[in-house]
């Protein structure tokens, strides 16, 4: 067992470890923001054939060559064509077929006018400019060909790429199955949030708040409530959630002293301990174990720390079981607004609000450091490291932040 390492050993021995993803197939409307398990090529081309972007006429080109406002080409229109339909006739020259957006471009018809920048009747257009060969025509393939690779394996699904599927006929597609994350609370001191608060006692905020972190990051969340402060009754949840669970995530009981029965409890359960405690603060006593090919991570039993260390480390392997490539946190470069002059020699992750203006980005450190402070947490969207023995920051450095809730910078 590896103890006291630093953040970048951490992270390495849980990305070396072997993690076991599990493909199903849905229906694609059920697929959206799973992850791709196949790579997805065209069989044909899209669209199918030329057709129009836009309700105009269809005609040639050559026959508006010289048309001006004062002087305009009038064609004689010889057909109606909607979406969905095809004509049967032929365009020759000074003649023109109305059309509908999507529909199939005429034989003989190079160009196509929109309603707007014509004159109309039932039988004759006329056009007022000169429009090349081509234009406002959608080529047949343009969009996808035979063969195209246009779906990437590992890509998360969106609408748009379920609207692609649809496109090539495709109802269902094989993508990586959300993990199930089984989320325990140890500890004598904690009550349901819906019961009365007895003297000595906390309600189990951890619980929601990392359930709330698994399903924003796209996993399954099963609450498993609250257990007492003693290896045996953590065991045996453990040895329950073990069979269905992909990943077990304990609040609680990690630290070093008489409650530390966590890790106790993980090697009862036949778990190995990768390692136990990371050099950073808070969240230094942080657990991680690995039963067969299930993850276990023992988290501080104080807020801000367990929240921290889901981001850190969690946030990797639980992006991995969902075969996901791209794991870390996003990191921008950002003027400090606000004074740092504690110094430790460990590193440290502070809390900060981070916002963009005028394409620069600021950050916004809270008064609050406390890793059992709940509340320094909320309106936070960004971590920002400072590295142990780094000397005091001030008002207007540049440093470098991790955004947590990129869509809540702003501009």
């Amino acid at each position: 067992m590896l103890k006291n390492i630093s953040i970048q050993e951490a992270k390495e021995i849980l990305l070396n470890e072997y993690v076991d993803t599990q493909l199903i197939e849905l229906s694609i409307l059920d697929s959206l923001d799973h992850v791709l398990a196949e790579d997805i090529e065209s069989d044909m081309d899209m669209p199918p054939f030329d057709r129009s972007p836009l309700d105009g006429y269809a005609y040639k080109s050559e026959d508006s060559k010289y048309a001006t406002k004062d002087s305009p080409a009038v064609l004689e229109v010889i057909d109606n064509v909607q979406a969905g339909y095809v004509s049967n006739k032929k365009i020759e020259n000074g003649q023109a077929i109305r059309i509908m957006t999507g529909a199939k471009i005429p034989e003989g018809a190079d160009v196509v006018i929109r309603y707007e920048d014509t004159e109309f009747t039932d039988k004759e257009v006329r056009i007022f400019k000169f429009l090349k060969p081509h234009s406002n025509i959608v080529k047949m393939g343009e969009d996808m060909k035979i063969g195209d690779l246009v779906l990437q394996k590992g890509m998360t699904i969106g609408p748009a790429e379920i609207g692609i599927l649809a496109s090539l006929g495709r109802s269902r597609v094989k993508v990586y199955s959300k993990p199930r994350v089984a989320i325990l609370a140890s500890g004598d001191e904690l009550t349901a949030i819906d019961k009365s608060l007895n003297e000595g006692k906390i309600r189990n905020s951890n619980s929601y708040a990392i359930a709330a972190q698994v399903k924003k990051l796209g996993g399954e969340a099963v609450m498993l409530g609250i257990c007492k402060d003693n290896t045996e009754d953590v065991k045996s949840e453990l040895n329950s959630a073990l069979k269905w669970a992909d990943l077990i995530i304990t609040t609680g009981g990690a630290s070093v002293g008489d409650a530390d029965i966590t890790k106790e409890a993980f090697k009862a359960a036949g778990a190995d301990i990768l390692f136990w405690k990371v050099n950073m603060k808070p969240g230094s006593p942080i657990i991680a174990a690995k039963y067969k090919n299930k993850f276990l991570f023992g988290l501080s039993g104080n807020p801000a720390a367990a929240y921290i260390t889901f981001e850190i480390f969690v946030r990797l392997v639980l992006l991995r079981l969902m075969g996901k490539k791209n794991y870390d946190l996003m990191e921008v470069s950002s003027i400090l607004e606000s004074d740092f002059n504690k110094v430790s020699s460990q590193n440290r992750y502070v809390r900060a609000f981070t916002y963009k203006k005028e394409g620069k980005y600021y950050t916004i450190l809270p008064d609050k450091h406390s890793s059992g402070d709940l509340s320094s947490l909320s309106g936070r969207n960004s971590l920002f490291f400072v590295p142990g023995g780094f000397p005091p920051y001030k008002k207007g450095d540049e440093i470098k932040v991790q955004l947590i809730n990129y869509s809540e910078v702003g501009e």
